[in-house]
Formats: structure tokens, C-alpha cells, sequence
């Protein structure tokens, strides 16, 4: 028999976070879906973040829940804090909340993010209509400017590069309708559970970025289908991201350029296509490095140098998680390669860089 209203899971992972993540919990109370959860695990925070939490945290193994007087009242909803001592990563802290989530579906879900009330019943109405569909995408708009997109959903093309959809456009209703997306933005996504237990979920070498195309690429190889839910939405916080992931450029430069490489290497059946993809990417970073040298900044394209070297050492590693991502394959290759765009979405980016709309480090 059918759940009317099956277990959802909310999976957050929080770095000293504390300044966005009280008004993202605050957002959830509003949420009209009368079934989830929340697993909240903090990477080792050093601000208030963990002291915030436990106001909302369960005081038994029953996880009952407490009242929150900075909140309003009585919890709507279930959370259990799960303390790392180190920072996982983004990768690493969602498959440990995996560990304690309980539902049906499975939602990642940043902490400088807030939703609309009924962003979750959106997700799982559709979901429960389409069961060929394995990953959900949200509609992000970014919180600072809600008319404007942050994600539709998100594109890749054969060379594994992959902006997200519609990012930065004004919203004129151009995505109102639900779609197949190659992968779903990591900041607001729905898994059925069911998918994580077939494939395995985030790889933890990637750490943060790309992540979510990695998974998401696997869900088509082992049969699924990605969908955009438009009636689901999100907002998110990228202006105060530096206080909830601190980076250096070149160590995101190094991030994105190492997990991109891997995610190919793992995922692209065609051997010829894979070495192709290889040097497309080495053609782009030997450009990019050049424009870098162009503006004087020395300090970047370090990342870059490092994240080749990195799939050097651990080519037999990917290697290895190749052999298994192949064994998942059920779909049509050419299926999956229909779903992605053929010409260079770099080249596109460069336009971007030129015009004013994007800037570097992307």
C-alpha cells in the first residue's frame, strides 16, 4: 500500500555556518509537508553553529523534540546533530548523515538556503508520479534578488563541464515546466532512497564541487531519469557563502579541476571519448591559465597544476571506481550522451568571461 505522506530525510552539512543556518531552519518550520526529518551533521564548526543546533536537537534516542523558545514554540519536525571533529567536506558529511536518515526519499540541502512552504510537497508529489525518475531538482533563485535564477537544474556537456541552467537569467517563466536535466544543483535535491542504495552515494575524495554531477551521471548510467520540479523552490544565500565555506581561489580552482577529471574518467564508457574529453579539458585549462597570466594572477592557476597532478597520482584509484561504475551501466550510452550537449559549454564560458556575465574563478 501507498504512503500518503512517505518519510522524508533532510540531509544539511554545516561548516561554521551559524549566520545563515538559524534562518534556514527557521524556514523549515514552515515547510506544509508533515513527514521529515532533519539530519544536520557539522563538520567541526568553530563559531556558534553546534551550540544554535542543539536547541532543536532531540534530548533522547526517541529523538522527541524540545521546545525552542528563539523559534516559536514546539518543533514541527525531527533533527539529529551528528558532530564530526573534522571537516568532511560536502561529499563526506552527507554520506555520514546518510548513515542516521530513515526516509524515503533522501533531500541534500545547504544551510544557507530557504525554501518556500511547500517546496518539499512539491518534490514528493511529483516524485511519487514519476517512479522511473531517480534525482530531483529544485528552481534556486537566488535569495538576495528572487527574480533571478540560480538553478534550473543543471546541464554537462560531453567534456564534463557543466554550468548550471539558467543561472543568472531573470526569471520570465522560461522554466515553468518540469524537464529532464542532466544533473540537479546539489544546494536543494531529492534522491529516493532507493537510488543511493543501488549506487552508492557521494564520493568522498571530490570533498565539495561536482559532486552532485557525479552522482547524478551514475543515476543515468545505472536507468534513472533526473527531473526539474519548477514548483519547487529555493533560495540561496551566495553572497554570505564566504563565511559558510571559506576558500582560496586556487584551491577551488584545484577542487573543480580535479573532480571534473575524475568524474570522467568514472563515468564515460567510451574509452575514445573519454581521452577526448581529456584534452579538451587541457586545451581549457592551458587557456584559462593564460587569461589568468593575462591579469597578473600568479596565484590561481596553482590550483590547476595541482588538480592534474592529483588525477596523475590517483589514476589507479579512479581506475579502479570505473570498474565499478561500469558494472552499474543498464542504460543506452548514446541514450546518455543525448542527454548532454555536444558543443563545449567552455567555449560558452569564455563568451560569459568576455561579456561581463561570469568571472573567474567559475
Amino acid at each position: 500500500m501507498k504512503e500518503k505522506f512517505p518519510k522524508v530525510s533532510l540531509l544539511i552539512v554545516n561548516y561554521n555556518g551559524g549566520n545563515v543556518l538559524k534562518e534556514c531552519l527557521k524556514s523549515l518550520e514552515n515547510v506544509d509537508y508533515p513527514n521529515f526529518e532533519v539530519v544536520l551533521v557539522d563538520n567541526g564548526s568553530s563559531d556558534d553553529s553546534v551550540d544554535l543546533v542543539k536547541k532543536f536537537e532531540r534530548q533522547n534516542t526517541r529523538l522527541r523534540p524540545v521546545s525552542r523558545r528563539d523559534f516559536g514554540g514546539q518543533a514541527k519536525y525531527k533533527i539529529r546533530l551528528v558532530e564530526s571533529r573534522s571537516n568532511l567536506g560536502f561529499s563526506g558529511g552527507n554520506n555520514l548523515a546518510f548513515k542516521y536518515a530513515k526516509g524515503k526519499y533522501i533531500v541534500l540541502l545547504n544551510g544557507d538556503t530557504e525554501v518556500e512552504p511547500d517546496w518539499l510537497t512539491q518534490l514528493v508529489k511529483f516524485a511519487e508520479k514519476t517512479p522511473n525518475v531517480g534525482v530531483f531538482a529544485s528552481k534556486i533563485m537566488f535569495f538576495d534578488n528572487k527574480n533571478i535564477i540560480n538553478s534550473a537544474g543543471g546541464l554537462c556537456d560531453l567534456f564534463g563541464f557543466s554550468p548550471l541552467r539558467g543561472t543568472f537569467d531573470k526569471d520570465v517563466g522560461q522554466f515553468d515546466r518540469p524537464d529532464m536535466v542532466f544533473y540537479a544543483h546539489g544546494a536543494a535535491m531529492m534522491i529516493r532512497r532507493a537510488v543511493v542504495e543501488k549506487i552508492g552515494f557521494l564520493d568522498e575524495d571530490y570533498f565539495i564541487y561536482h559532486e552532485e554531477l557525479d552522482f547524478c551521471w551514475r543515476a543515468w548510467i545505472a536507468g534513472y531519469k533526473v527531473y526539474y520540479v519548477p514548483q519547487a523552490v529555493a533560495y540561496h544565500k551566495l553572497k554570505q557563502r564566504s563565511f559558510y565555506a571559506p576558500e582560496t581561489r586556487a584551491k577551488r580552482q584545484f577542487l573543480v579541476k580535479k573532480n571534473r577529471i575524475s568524474t570522467l574518467i568514472k563515468n564515460h564508457k567510451s574509452l575514445s571519448l573519454l581521452i577526448v574529453s581529456l584534452m579538451v579539458n587541457l586545451i581549457v585549462s592551458i587557456g584559462e591559465i593564460l587569461v589568468y597570466g593575462f591579469n597578473k594572477d600568479f596565484e590561481t592557476p596553482k590550483g590547476t597544476f595541482q588538480a592534474y597532478i592529483w588525477n596523475i597520482k590517483n589514476f589507479k584509484k579512479d581506475w579502479e571506481k570505473r570498474k565499478k561504475v561500469q558494472k552499474l551501466y543498464k542504460a543506452d550510452e548514446k541514450y546518455i550522451l543525448q542527454r548532454m550537449k555536444k558543443f563545449p559549454v567552455a567555449i560558452d564560458i569564455f563568451k560569459g568571461l568576455l561579456s561581463g556575465k561570469y568571472s573567474l574563478p567559475l
